[in-house]
């Protein structure tokens, strides 16, 4: 949705019937300063109040009764678009945890290899250890297996160089894997510990997981509530009252869509198609919208992926300067990237603007744009 205070221009015709004839009173204006959901508190209507003893005429209950009205549709706006806020919010609040879990995952996997590795290096340890213990078993059998006692025991002189030749390589294997059981009792040692550090590692992206994971599910249950008080209150309104929250047509008078010349103004006609569809918080179509889930889909008609939130959207892509706008470029509004629409040329922007209001075309600076973004 709009993410937004939508910036409304109420115009209240009041009526009060009088006799057996209807008298229409003058219009009233009440309007209301457009905020960002973000940073916002509660708006409220200008008072219009004099000083002066109550008159109880019928005209100016009318004229009251209009103001209530118009005050009404201000909190509506505001409540709105908190909730709308905090959609894209949640958007980004979900993604941040896809990566924590992923992270998790990876971190894990490397713990168990790791794990493996040093449980490999152990055995190679063993292994090398058990050659240094039988060749150190054969050569002091019997006692001295030097060159005197070899001297000694030969039979021949060619028997004598055999058994020193036969020495010599007991000695050198002795030496050799002692040096293998050394290095691998070491590198053993060095796997243990990165698998212990691997293994804290995905502790600890297990509990970053599960905290965005709970922080995630509050903030639903908050999202929850402020979705059914919007349409609660929407729901509620008359006929008069939805006109005038639904603003003015869907398609200005004399609009024209861009011709196809690239991905771009082809998301921004497939997006077109769209116009009248329904505003649902989460909605990624083809039927139903949020502001941010509208660009998702245009875009993915034609093969190409998008942030999911109207933030992530505001960071992602090049940044486009205002004069150098193009159709199809996302128009990001709010100091806090809660809203986003796509341009679609003759300075109108497309969105889904609230729950009530249709995915629709409205002038591009109808609110406060913070930056211009292109796919």
């Amino acid at each position: 949705m709009t993410q937004r205070a939508r910036s409304i221009a109420l115009t209240v015709a009041a009526f009060a019937l009088l006799g057996s004839g209807g008298v229409m009173v003058p219009a009233q204006t009440v309007s209301a300063q457009t905020v960002d959901p973000g940073t916002a508190g509660p708006a409220g209507a200008e008072s219009t109040g004099t000083t002066g003893p109550p008159q109880d005429t019928a005209p100016e209950r009318s004229a009251s009764s209009g103001q209530a009205t118009g005050e009404d549709l201000v909190e509506l706006a505001r409540l709105s678009a908190e909730a709308g806020a905090l959609g894209e919010e949640l958007h980004l609040a979900r993604a941040d945890l896809e990566r924590a879990d992923a992270e998790r995952q990876r971190r894990e996997r490397e713990a168990g290899v790791a794990a493996g590795l040093a449980a490999v290096a152990d055995l190679g340890a063993s292994r090398d250890q058990s050659l240094v213990d039988r060749l150190a078993t054969l050569r002091y059998r019997g006692g001295d297996t030097g060159a005197t006692r070899a001297a000694v025991l030969a039979e021949s002189p060619r028997d004598l160089v055999d058994r020193i030749g036969t020495l010599q390589r007991l000695s050198g294997a002795t030496t050799s894997a002692l040096g293998a059981s050394r290095a691998a009792s070491a590198e053993a040692a060095r796997l243990r510990v990165e698998a212990d550090l691997a293994s804290e590692a995905a502790r600890a992206s297990a509990r970053d997981a599960q905290r965005r994971a709970d922080d995630l599910d509050q903030r639903s249950d908050e999202m929850r509530v402020r979705i059914d008080e919007v349409r609660r209150r929407v729901d509620a309104l008359s006929d008069a009252q939805r006109a005038l929250w639904a603003g003015g047509p869907l398609v200005p008078p004399g609009y024209v869509a861009p011709a196809i010349d690239g991905v771009n103004t082809a998301a921004l006609n497939v997006a077109l198609t769209r116009i009248g569809s329904p505003y649902s918080w989460g909605a990624t179509g083809p039927s139903e919208f949020d502001c941010s889930g509208l660009m998702v889909w245009a875009y993915a008609q034609e093969g190409k992926t998008l942030p999911r939130s109207s933030q992530a959207q505001a960071v992602a892509g090049a940044p486009v300067a205002m004069p150098d706008i193009q159709p199809g470029d996302l128009v990001i509004y709010y100091a806090g990237a809660t809203h986003v629409g796509m341009y679609a040329g003759d300075g109108l922007v497309l969105h889904a603007p609230t729950y009530g209001v249709p995915v629709k075309l409205e002038k591009v600076d109808a609110m406060p744009i913070s930056g211009v973004r292109r796919y």
